[in-house]
């Protein structure tokens, strides 16, 4: 054998070699706790999914994934220490749209960088916003609402529950796609904004699915739309408000990230595991219950989701001049 061929032999025997441990890695992953960090405190919908999440791979994969609490700053706190953690396989968080694709673009400072410092592993889930009104209220239906508004610029009043909510940036997203001056009224919770609107103080509200749930028996609420492209099963009779603005949707998305540089094999693992998961109509029926839309799908189209949200709500952020300083 001349130097050149015995040159080339070593090197395919030490790549092979190199990735036995690798294998045997994956092989055995996980062999320790998995940390699940959620960004928010406990009770919360983040905090819900991670727990049922948690639950079904432990039940069904025998892991043992421990849900860790780290809120503070709208989910920044918990995102900025997933994005230091050590990329091992073992820490893992529960990301949002919030503090993925609105918060870097809305605090004046953040502590990470989403293309940067995370690997996304899967979406898990979407929670749509329902446009709320009074049952009594002068419109009837989305076209009337955006008439009316049309009609009394600067009169028409939207509220949240909190600015940078993606309740607030979805109220924002509704008034530049349908050409309307109107105010948006944050709030500090679903709850308060829920009672003024109810009260006469504010005249719409864009509530989160769970908050919407519980109004669905209220005869003194409307609900005029969903931000969903179709109808969803919680909401069957909630026409989108697509159908009024061809294109729209919008959607507080959830999804398992790490961070950046865990190793693919163990970021494939986690993928088809919890797609799997995702598949078991006891997870589903519990997420569903929480008006959630089950999704799952691969790691790219994740990342893609995540990039196409931060393009669209960065631009509405902008054009509104909104900020929060830290």
């Amino acid at each position: 054998m001349n130097l050149h061929k015995l040159i080339i032999a070593i090197s395919v025997m030490l790549g092979l070699a190199g990735m036995v441990p690798m294998a045997q890695a994956a092989d055995a992953y996980p062999s320790q706790p998995i940390k699940l960090l959620v960004p928010f405190p406990p009770g919360g919908g983040t905090d819900t999914m991670a727990r049922f999440l948690a639950n079904a791979l432990t039940q069904k994969y025998d892991w043992n994934v421990v849900v860790e609490n780290r809120p503070g700053a709208g989910g920044t706190v918990g995102m900025g220490i997933l994005a230091r953690a050590t990329p091992d396989g073992y820490n893992m968080a529960l990301g949002q749209t919030s503090n993925l694709s609105i918060n870097p673009y809305l605090y004046d400072t953040i502590s990470y960088d989403v293309a940067k410092d995370f690997a996304p592993v899967i979406s898990v889930a979407a929670q749509p916003m329902v446009l709320v009104v009074r049952a009594d209220a002068p419109y009837k239906s989305v076209k009337e609402l955006i008439a009316y508004a049309k009609s009394n610029p600067g009169k028409l009043t939207i509220g949240n529950a909190g600015t940078g909510t993606v309740g607030d940036i979805t109220g924002r997203f509704f008034s530049h796609e349908a050409g309307l001056d109107v105010l948006h009224v944050p709030y500090k919770g679903a709850s308060p904004a829920m009672n003024d609107l109810l009260g006469g103080q504010v005249n719409a509200f864009f509530a989160s699915t769970p908050a919407a749930m519980s109004q669905l028996k209220n005869p003194k609420v409307r609900l005029l739309a969903i931000t969903t492209p179709e109808p969803i099963p919680q909401f069957p009779d909630v026409p989108p408000l697509a159908n009024t603005l061809p294109g729209f949707e919008a959607a507080s998305k959830t999804g398992i990230l790490t961070p950046a540089g865990t190793r693919p094999e163990i970021i494939s693992i986690l993928n088809k595991q919890i797609n799997e998961v995702l598949k078991s109509p006891s997870l589903r029926d519990k997420i569903m219950d929480e008006g959630n839309i089950v999704l799952g799908g691969t790691t790219k189209a994740f990342s893609d989701e995540i990039a196409k949200d931060s393009a669209k709500w960065s631009r509405i952020i902008k054009d509104g001049g909104i900020s929060i300083k830290q």
